[in-house]
């Protein structure tokens, strides 16, 4: 049976997240993690988006290049996001963050992980949060149709 995920915010402020891989999935993580004043850590072998170069740059994450994984890497991580193009490599990294109860997201799996992240409407006053059970691309479509409804309302 799938895992049933209860949607919930929470304070990232000043706590330690680490992104495994550095494509396009990793960067849109990390970029909507930039806006949760936390401390990203980003370990990769090869950074395929320059993106990231130019945030290490700006000092608003920090890149361990040329590096694989190792459970060392965990300790005092608060969060972390599985975001390899290995689904083998993204599973075990979940099953291990799990035994230790740190939240993770897999990129690459629906279930094998205790973390999704939602796509997200927000202005000063609200902010929604919207899930598809794990496809994106539909939590967008109905986050874009939710941001017409509120844009035609004001």
């Amino acid at each position: 049976m799938p895992n049933k995920f209860f949607p919930v915010s929470i304070d990232l402020n000043n706590k330690n997240i680490l992104v495994i891989g550095a494509g396009k999935i990793a960067l849109r993580k990390v970029k909507t993690l930039l806006d949760y004043n936390c401390n990203i850590t980003v370990i990769t072998k090869e950074i395929s988006e320059e993106e990231f170069l130019e945030l290490e740059k700006e000092n608003k994450i920090k890149i361990l290049k040329n590096q694989e994984f190792e459970e060392k890497f965990l300790e005092n991580t608060f969060l972390v996001v599985s975001a390899t193009d290995n689904k083998e490599l993204n599973d075990k990294i979940s099953k291990l963050c799990m035994s230790k109860n740190i939240l993770v997201n897999n990129i690459t799996s629906q279930d094998n992980m205790n973390l999704r992240f939602m796509s997200i409407l927000s202005n000063d006053d609200i902010q929604i949060s919207i899930t598809a059970n794990g496809n994106p691309k539909k939590a967008v479509e109905v986050k874009n149709k939710i941001k017409e409804f509120f844009e035609k309302m004001l």
